[in-house]
């Protein structure tokens, strides 16, 4: 059998193979061994953003103050009805509801004049999580909404509170590529903190709540940010399309009762 000339044209093409060959084997290789680690990150990135907005200090780590203060539930977005039975246990914290919403088995295509926030389809099912303080009393609803602003979708979390499933106690974006100074402002908490204690409906159960350049009403109104008009708008149609439509038989459930917060 004759020996391979390593500088015939054969002989470079099978080197080139094989070293490409060997680069993929490592590529591989550390992408499996990282993925734990990135796994682990996305969780601790989730955790601190729900925390943002429950009312509870870190204290210890990060883990174990999501683990004392906040309960993962899973709920049906069409009916509101808790739907924890649909997953395994364990999957319902980090629910990858944006990746889903992208498959047609998982997803749920929304109509062309209730997309205002511009995102096509959601998931079926969307996780929600109560926040829970030292006795086990419910203090917070968090819920996760997501929707189109002027160069990118914004993902964010908002707390609601559990006695009426209407007033807000706390916003946060965890997510977005909003111009910096601009509509990158969305993450000053200055901004956020004006969301704070309003109302999402009126007592006729009418959504209310709104972002404009003439905040008027103390009740529902809040200033849009100074040079941002789009990605303002954006995020306020974002909202009323979670808050306002897609969330609402879960909201009204828990404004009923008839989904116990408190066990």
């Amino acid at each position: 059998m004759s020996k391979l000339n390593k500088d015939s044209a054969l002989g470079t093409f099978v080197i080139i193979i094989s070293f490409c060959l060997v680069c993929s084997v490592l590529v591989s290789s550390a992408v499996v061994a990282l993925n734990p680690f990135k796994a682990a990150a996305l969780a601790n990135d989730r955790q601190v953003n729900i925390l943002k907005v429950s009312g509870f200090e870190v204290e210890g780590s990060v883990a174990d103050t999501f683990k004392q203060h906040i309960e993962s539930h899973l709920i049906d977005v069409e009916t509101g009805a808790l739907a924890d039975d649909a997953v395994p246990a364990d999957q319902i914290e980090g629910y990858n509801f944006a990746s889903l919403a992208k498959k047609p088995e998982s997803s749920v295509k929304i109509a062309k004049d209730q997309d205002v926030a511009g995102i096509l389809t959601h998931s079926k099912y969307m996780p929600v999580y109560f926040a829970k303080d030292e006795q086990g009393n419910t203090t917070r609803v968090i819920l996760p909404f997501y929707g189109q602003a002027l160069w990118s979708t914004v993902y964010g979390y908002v707390a609601l509170s559990p006695k009426d499933a209407n007033t807000i106690l706390g916003v946060t974006f965890y997510s977005h590529g909003e111009t910096p100074g601009l509509g990158g402002e969305i993450d000053n908490p200055s901004w956020q903190a004006k969301w704070v204690n309003k109302k999402l409906t009126d007592e006729s159960g009418a959504y209310k709540f709104n972002i404009t350049k003439e905040a008027e009403d103390h009740n529902f109104d809040i200033d849009a940010l100074s040079g941002a008009t789009l990605t303002s708008d954006g995020v306020k149609k974002t909202v009323a399309y979670w808050l306002g439509d897609a969330y609402k038989p879960f909201l009204n459930k828990l404004k009923n009762g008839e989904i116990v917060v408190n066990e």
